[in-house]
């Protein structure tokens, strides 16, 4: 079920009003089962999916929680059955073909190529496969109990705001939520509705305007000069932003309005001076994710530049992995570890502490602008549909297959202007987020019609939500 969906503006008010007419294990139950109806409007085969992750992690941590913590190669052993079980299910579902694909490529047989196999990748997998498994890796390291009750913990599984895109709520945020329930009061509805306006806003007058020049570029970009290229590939990291900032912010309204108070997933992330400050606020659930399951259990910054460098790439190989089956996602993600990299190497050398210090404003704003041109190689990357088509669209972009002269034409003008306009709009509201409005009701009523007027205006049908396919 979209957000977006006449569907969802049927099922909210329903699901609302007897999730809290109902108390206890009662509301409970009947938000489970209004989750797993949200999440079977798409497809309802595939709840069984969820239900087999579920029932896997509900065990594994009950079996943790009764070893005793000296036994360590028993827990491991016992956590590799949760770890197994979900990789399984998602190795399957999102990469059978692709595996394919990288034998047929390699073809060392020289006969005939396996055949593509009819697989459904069903929604949100990632998202719910990561949110599971992390609670139990966090009950494996004693950071929080086993919860005893099977309806709570499937609840955290499944629960409908961020079923299907996140953000990945952590277990301990959940569940000190589900125990203590914030008032469900005024204020609090003032800025989860403030919140999901907004998201609406950024959805459907943004992304999916913006996404008509990003497909028109990515379609015909051998038609297109260098600079019309350029204006594409930033427009796609602006849609993708917007898009999925848009479907978090409604998602932790909604949430909000059933009292949970989930973190927020972006922070302005568009308009920072380096590729580390940028990854801190995108995607901060899936970044801090990698962060505290992969590169830190692997050893992190502890033992040498060589290990620090070899951790940093090897996590952001699995987070290329993570977004698709594709050798464009896997480009993607080393081309971020690379970026990360560098500016982890040239932020140690005292010309860095120099030039920060006396550059000023000038030098805020290149950092800000090279940041986004070494990020619009990753979003070619992302967003074409092969590597090939990537490094085709790269090569325009850096002036290798067509003449500088070609530029004297440019037909994406409006759209250039409108990533000026986001640019300058993001930078002057970064500091002012929905929460700094909540003593402000005045200031939230009139982002709440401004939104409104402003989806009226520019808005269109929208489309689905861009994250939906991870």
């Amino acid at each position: 079920m979209l957000f977006n969906s006449i569907d969802f503006l049927i099922f909210f008010p329903i699901s609302l009003l007897l999730g809290n007419i109902l108390k206890g294990t009662a509301q409970r139950l009947f938000l489970l089962f209004a989750s797993y109806y949200f999440y079977m409007a798409w497809n309802s085969h595939f709840i069984f999916l969820i239900l087999a992750s579920t029932i896997l992690d509900y065990f594994v941590a009950q079996w943790l929680d009764a070893v005793d913590l000296k036994e360590t190669a028993k827990r491991k052993w016992i956590l590799a059955i949760s770890m197994f079980g979900n990789l399984s299910f998602l190795g399957y579902f999102k990469y059978t073909n692709f595996l394919i694909g990288v034998i047929n490529d390699l073809n060392f047989w020289g006969g005939t190529p396996f055949p593509n196999q009819e697989i459904t990748l069903p929604v949100g997998i990632s998202f719910y496969t990561f949110q599971s498994m992390s609670y139990t890796i966090d009950v494996y390291q004693k950071q929080m109990p086993a919860k005893k009750s099977f309806i709570d913990f499937s609840l955290y599984v499944a629960f409908f705001p961020q079923l299907v895109a996140g953000p990945i709520v952590r277990a301990g945020t959940f569940f000190r939520d589900l125990e203590s329930r914030l008032p469900f009061i005024n204020s609090d509805i003032q800025v989860a509705i403030t919140r999901i306006s907004i998201g609406f806003m950024r959805k459907i007058v943004f992304a999916d305007n913006l996404g008509k020049v990003v497909d028109s570029t990515f379609l015909y970009h051998a038609q297109m000069n260098p600079l019309e290229i350029w204006t594409g590939a930033i427009a796609f990291g602006w849609q993708i932003y917007f898009d999925f900032a848009g479907y978090t912010d409604i998602a932790i309204g909604v949430a909000r309005i059933f009292g949970f108070k989930f973190d927020a997933n972006f922070n302005f992330p568009m308009t920072t001076n380096s590729i580390t400050d940028h990854w801190s606020k995108w995607h901060i659930s899936f970044s801090t994710w990698i962060r505290d399951y992969i590169y830190i259990p692997l050893g992190g910054s502890r033992g040498g530049e060589f290990k620090t460098y070899r951790n940093l790439f090897i996590t952001w190989f699995f987070a290329g992995v993570w977004h698709g089956a594709a050798y464009h996602y896997i480009a993607w993600g080393l081309w971020q570890g690379v970026m990360i990299g560098i500016h982890r190497i040239y932020s140690k050398l005292s010309i860095h502490s120099l030039i920060s210090e006396k550059g000023g404003w000038f030098y805020d704003l290149f950092s800000r602008i090279i940041t986004m041109y070494f990020l619009g190689f990753g979003f070619v990357m992302f967003r074409a549909e092969t590597m090939t088509k990537a490094w085709e669209m790269i090569q325009e972009m850096l002036f290798l297959s067509k003449p500088i002269s070609s530029i004297q034409t440019y037909s994406n003008w409006r759209y250039g202007l409108l990533l000026i306009l986001c640019f300058t709009a993001s930078h002057i509201f970064s500091k002012r987020n929905v929460e700094s409005m909540e003593n402000s009701p005045n200031k939230m009523i009139l982002a709440n019609v401004f939104s409104i007027l402003i989806i009226l205006i520019f808005g269109f049908e929208s489309s689905n939500f861009l994250y939906f396919q991870f």
